[in-house]
């Protein structure tokens, strides 16, 4: 069913209409809208008036999209003020644009003239006196903060996000984003789907890249690229790289952490392929019994310190095999022990609700497993934080909650890169 605002072929087209479409049905929105970007311009909000691809006054009869390019995208405007709203998304700014638009504004006798650029990233390059940039992700911010408010800012926010995933599909949109990330928002009345999972998990990474607590703490490459992207359905998920001296490098021969996604849960990991090679190999399968006891039962207290006894998330140990029929294919898995590390410590698993007997003998099956194996099998030591009642991940800095998780993973980072 064709959204109510797809009324235009460009992406940005789309986004402009939509954007002045709910400006234009709800004054209270377009008031805010105007306080929040462009304060202290309108005397009066109570006679302006809102029109698209025209100017002021001149009501604008082409139906090609191309014939209106030089047309502004939006304005806003009474009898003496106009403010320009120009958006790009795949095009760039330009200087000599902006001009046009404001000379064809002053020949229709407008005297005070301001302007407003969206674009997915600020241009340090474009500077005019009577123009401001602001990037999509800050006009989609103002309005998931007037969702509580306005069922336009909520018809807003959703066609973003409709939007955004549709673009990247396209290839429209390569690089950055027009939304921001603000949780992750999965439950019975927003049920998970793939597409709306791909996007937020984008937004996540991006956003975790920027974190250099993980650079500080754990020496992980922030500037190097993850996946190159998700092109069919299947397992969502990305991976940070830590920096070593190793040229062409790929993450499956090298300890790495991984964030993955699946409709009830989200997972933050330190990942052992078995590929592993060179000293991380040597200082890993070298682990007696005890000091990886012991290594384990020191993550299991930093979970503990993070997080409590809280039901939304569960510290974990997973050995899993599997392969895989095809390169885009999902992974067909042999073999799977999931346990959870708090049942293997006393001093943890007696806080747990009901109470949990020490069940040590599972950890003692994971060692024996892992080192004495024949097979491709990957080990994985992190945690997994539920879109349930109690989550940790439904709101903006649900980042922080995977860098703690990452963090806490620390003792065995530290000893495999000794």
């Amino acid at each position: 069913m064709r959204n109510i605002f797809d009324q235009y072929n460009q992406p940005e087209n789309k986004l402009t209409h939509s954007l002045v479409s709910c400006l234009y049905e709800d004054k209270q929105l377009l008031n805010s809208f105007l306080k929040s970007f462009c304060s202290d311009f309108f005397k009066k909000s109570s006679n302006l008036q809102i029109e698209q691809q025209t100017v002021p006054g001149e009501l604008n009869l082409l139906d090609d999209e191309n014939d209106r390019k030089g047309l502004p995208d939006a304005v806003i405007y009474t009898e003496e003020q106009c403010l320009i709203i120009e958006s790009k998304v795949s095009s760039t700014l330009t200087q000599d644009q902006l001009n046009r638009h404001e000379k064809t504004l002053r020949r229709r006798g407008f005297d005070k003239i301001k302007g407003i650029g969206i674009v997915v990233d600020l241009l340090p390059n474009v500077k005019l006196e009577n123009w401001k940039q602001l990037t999509w992700n800050s006009v989609y911010s103002w309005a998931h903060k007037e969702t509580k408010n306005s069922e336009w800012a909520k018809k807003l926010v959703d066609y973003f996000n409709v939007l955004e995933n549709n673009m990247v599909e396209d290839e429209y949109l390569t690089e950055g984003s027009i939304t921001e990330f603000t949780g992750i928002h999965f439950d019975d009345d927003n049920p998970y789907s793939y597409r709306e999972g791909k996007r937020q998990l984008k937004l996540l990474v991006n956003k975790i890249r920027k974190n250099k607590i993980l650079s500080d703490e754990l020496n992980i490459d922030l500037k190097a690229k993850g996946r190159s992207g998700i092109k069919k359905e299947g397992n969502l998920w990305d991976y940070l790289t830590f920096n070593t001296n190793i040229k062409q490098k790929s993450f499956t021969d090298e300890p790495h952490l991984t964030i993955g996604m699946s409709d009830k849960f989200i997972e933050a990991d330190f990942t052992i392929p078995y590929r592993i090679k060179g000293k991380t190999k040597k200082n890993f399968y070298s682990l007696s019994w005890i000091n990886f006891r012991n290594i384990v039962h020191e993550i299991a207290l930093n979970y503990d310190k993070s997080f409590g006894i809280s039901e939304g998330f569960k510290p974990q140990i997973v050995l899993g095999q599997r392969r895989y029929p095809s390169q885009s294919s999902p992974a067909i898995h042999d073999a799977r022990l999931e346990m959870d590390i708090r049942t293997a410590f006393k001093d943890i698993s007696s806080k747990l609700k009901p109470t949990q007997k020490q069940q040590e003998e599972w950890l003692k099956v994971v060692f024996e497993i892992n080192n004495n194996k024949k097979s491709n099998l990957q080990f994985q030591v992190g945690g997994r934080f539920y879109f349930n009642k109690q989550s940790l991940v439904n709101d903006k800095n649900a980042d922080q909650i995977l860098v703690k998780s990452f963090l806490a993973c620390k003792p065995l980072v530290k000893h495999l890169f000794r």
